[in-house]
């Protein structure tokens, strides 16, 4: 155990967050919750992160954390699940140094206060009550809708990405020449722009990656495609759920590790 004055059992932090984040039956990519048990039944450091490679695992570890709680697992449908090659690598890394794993995939971008489209719509500086759940998948609003008060330029909102989120964002500016409304998907989801474009009526549509076909499907719809990176919109998440073990469980330490990738 680490040392501090506090700890809290495991299955009490897991349960807490399986409450807050709904990890009802949904068709997900991976298992959502507790993928790790290392052992230790309490818990006094929690670090948060987007993704459980094994640079974020080591630094973990390094830091003295009992428990992980990512966005990304180690497990994926269709993946491996032998114990081999990467996979082995970071499930040794967490066992020999006492570490548990908890992931939290689509409710992580489903949640309306501390998930990943969330953050990036605070990060952008538009209020909570400017948002509507949005964008369906597997069961689950994984993004939302912006009205977008005062209505502002494609390049001013491109900026204010660019300023706020990542320097680097890719923007192709094909919409009208205001953005009263804005989609919003983190990580991976450039097909949702003609959803956008089409029954959400967005002017401008934001999310992780782009696709070789997104310059053409932000022209041919007529809507604004932006680009702020997969990880850099999955920061987010994290960071606010680190916010919210803090203040859940005052006397533990929490911290958000960063491992960035440029994707």
């Amino acid at each position: 155990m680490t040392e501090s004055t506090e700890s809290v059992p495991l299955f009490d932090v897991i349960a807490a967050l399986d409450e807050l984040l709904v990890t009802k039956p949904i068709r997900d990519y991976g298992p959502n919750g507790l993928q790790v048990d290392s052992g230790r039944p309490a818990v006094a450091r929690i670090a948060t992160g987007v993704t459980s490679n094994l640079a974020f695992i080591e630094k973990a570890v390094a830091w003295g954390a009992d428990l992980a709680v990512v966005h990304h697992g180690i497990y994926w449908n269709g993946a491996p699940v032998t114990a081999t090659g990467a996979l082995g690598r970071r499930l040794r890394a967490m066992l020999s140094g006492g570490m548990s794993l908890a992931a939290y995939h689509l409710p992580l971008d489903a949640h309306s206060e501390v998930g990943n489209a969330a953050g990036v719509a605070d990060k952008l500086d538009f209020p909570p009550e400017s948002r509507t759940p949005a964008f369906e998948h597997r069961g689950l609003d994984v993004g939302c809708v912006i009205d977008v008060d005062p209505p502002l330029t494609p390049e001013a909102l491109l900026n204010r990405v660019r300023k706020a989120i990542n320097p680097e964002a890719l923007g192709f500016l094909h919409g009208p020449p205001l953005v009263r409304r804005l989609g919003i998907v983190t990580g991976g989801a450039a097909r949702d722009v003609v959803h956008a474009a089409g029954p959400l009526r967005c002017d401008a549509y934001m999310t992780g990656e782009a696709g070789e076909y997104s310059q053409a499907d932000a022209r041919e719809e007529g809507i604004h495609f932006i680009a702020g990176g997969h990880h850099r919109t999955e920061r987010y998440g994290p960071l606010q759920l680190a916010w919210w073990l803090q203040q859940t469980y005052p006397d533990l330490e929490v911290s958000f590790i960063d491992v960035d990738n440029p994707v």
